[in-house]
């Protein structure tokens, strides 16, 4: 028997390094970048994997990518080693670009048609502000500011941010928050849902939500419904976690006011602002 268990895990060792190379050397990002005319366009449509994504205005009419890939390393024994198959795509990846009527969808393109999980995105993009911003990714952190042609949104997990002059917002996450700051001072039909957690909506600084319970994590959810006169409505759904929405003016400081803290996202917008879309701070289903 100690035989056949040695033999088993010399075999197992073999098959989890089956395709993989040692890595000796540091493990260097690479770097993608693009310019695209922004004459015709009017929305860009981001699909991404997992990572990170800062969508800002640009400081004139055209779109500008950057996009950092970074492959994830296994340790087996203590040895660092790494896909051959996705080394090999990553060595002549390109950014996808593919114009679909008065939109610009761009994506990673490898040449073998692969998607790869072992490989960690981290885009910077910079769009007109009159642009609207579609965005779906599979896990990570989104924050989208300074555009005011509308947002939709679809992150299966982590957190989304979004601060936006104007424009309809729809927002969609499995598990993580969603947190929407609108500078509108007419919104029209607003949402906002969490399935199992806390939704709640500041409007012109008036609380809707849960009583008394302005925080944590709750076996069951709630959903603030208001309707307004104007035509951006805004629909947002968490199915486990935070969906928090913020219209108009915050009004006088109260303890709930922390969930809808603008520090962070004022930074980001400012920084959009003056020197285009710059790198964030570390730190479902329809009804």
């Amino acid at each position: 028997m100690r035989h056949l268990t040695g033999a088993c895990a010399v075999l197992a060792l073999g098959l989890a390094l089956a395709g993989c190379s040692q890595s000796e050397g540091p493990n260097e990002p690479i770097d993608v970048k693009a310019d695209v005319a922004g004459t015709g366009l009017q929305r860009l449509v981001l699909d991404g994997s997992a990572g990170e994504a800062l969508i800002g205005p640009s400081p004139d009419d055209q779109v500008h990518v950057k996009l950092e890939l970074k492959q994830d390393e296994r340790r087996i024994l203590g040895i660092r080693y790494m896909s051959e198959s996705t080394t090999r795509d990553l060595a002549a990846v390109k950014l996808g670009q593919q114009r679909q009527g008065d939109a610009l969808k761009i994506s990673v393109a490898y040449p073998s048609g692969d998607t790869h999980s072992d490989v960690k995105e981290d885009w910077t993009v910079q769009v007109p502000a009159r642009f609207g911003v579609e965005a779906g990714m599979s896990a990570g952190r989104m924050v989208i500011v300074g555009v005011s042609g509308g947002v939709k949104t679809d992150l299966s997990a982590g957190e989304t941010v979004i601060h936006v002059p104007s424009g309809p917002v729809y927002g969609r996450m499995s598990a993580g928050r969603l947190h929407v700051i609108v500078d509108d001072s007419n919104p029209g039909e607003v949402r906002v849902k969490s399935t199992f957690g806390l939704a709640v909506l500041d409007l012109f600084g008036t609380y809707y939500g849960p009583p008394e319970q302005h925080g944590g994590f709750k076996l069951f959810g709630n959903s603030v419904n208001e309707l307004g006169k104007g035509k951006d409505g805004y629909d947002l759904k968490v199915t486990a976690g935070l969906a928090d929405l913020r219209i108009g003016p915050q009004g006088d400081e109260k303890e709930y006011r922390s969930l809808f803290s603008e520090d962070r996202e004022k930074k980001l917008l400012d920084k959009g602002g003056k020197q285009g879309a710059g790198k964030p701070d570390k730190d479902d289903d329809d009804d």
